[in-house]
């Protein structure tokens, strides 16, 4: 049983509980929250953090590196108050993206670790200047965190993933502000790629709404079309009834002038 001196912040609220062995962390630790400002946890053999460890509300520094972590808590947002989270050392493979949420944080250390990614919301730590991520197995960055290209002062990514130099190259590796310019111009051309392919989608549906106007006014010249041919027909008929009609007041014509010849003749033969 560990002495109970041993679990009492000093006087800067600083508790120094490395290099114990522990598995897993004792529950006296959480009654300290209204104290505690710093927990130094290194150096033991801790494969989680309990989501208890949101109950340190105070905590600013929080230094667990050097244990077999592998994984951080989502729990760990509630830590509003957080500026140092040291986790370098570690077989950490994911960074819950409740990382965001430590609105306060400005160093975080993952290097040494077995990270293959960062979630975008890491982006969301506005307060970041220090993040190194050193020794792990990262193919890219988020593009996200170009937003704090005027905050990042200190940012390592050197002995990655061998993907991460086609995207950055190993010269700059440990130069802030060359990966953050470079960054910043990815995610600008992203931005450029995206707006362009929501004007071809635009494009295509405008163009497909011309097909179809197309197809529509096809549809309208055929019918035209085909009462033009049928007034046409019309047409013909009605001229074909009025020569008639002329023929027909001829003959009549000639039949009475006929006829009248005839009385006439008649009439004389009579006389």
């Amino acid at each position: 049983m560990e002495d109970n001196d041993d679990y009492e912040p000093d006087v800067s609220g600083h508790l120094d509980l490395k290099y114990r062995g522990w598995t897993e962390l004792e529950p006296r630790v959480w009654s300290l929250a209204n104290s505690l400002l710093l927990l130094d946890i290194s150096f033991n053999q801790l494969q989680t953090l309990p989501d208890e460890i949101s109950h340190l509300r105070l905590l600013q520094e929080l230094n667990c590196s050097r244990n077999k972590l592998y994984s951080l808590p989502p729990s760990i947002a509630s830590l509003t108050q957080l500026q140092v989270l040291k986790a370098n050392g570690n077989c950490i493979a994911t960074l819950p993206k409740e990382i965001g949420r430590c609105s306060s944080l400005e160093c975080l250390n993952l290097s040494e670790n077995a990270l293959t990614s960062i979630p975008q919301e890491i982006a969301e730590c506005s307060c970041l200047r220090t993040l190194l991520l050193q020794n792990n197995d990262l193919a890219r960055l988020p593009l996200s965190l170009a937003a704090l290209r005027d905050r990042i002062e200190h940012l390592d990514v050197s002995n990655n993933n061998d993907q991460m130099t086609t995207t950055l190259p190993a010269k700059i590796h440990r130069d802030a502000h060359s990966i953050m310019w470079i960054l910043s111009l990815q995610q600008e051309k992203q931005h450029l790629i995206e707006r362009l392919r929501q004007d071809m989608m635009v494009l295509q549906h405008d163009n497909l709404a011309t097909e179809w106007e197309l197809a529509v006014a096809r549809e309208r010249i055929a019918e035209l079309e085909e009462k033009k041919t049928k007034l046409s027909r019309d047409h013909e008929s009605v001229k074909y009834y009025l020569a008639a009609q002329a023929r027909f007041k001829d003959c009549r014509g000639m039949i009475v002038r006929w006829w009248n010849e005839c009385k006439r003749a008649w009439a004389v033969k009579i006389s």
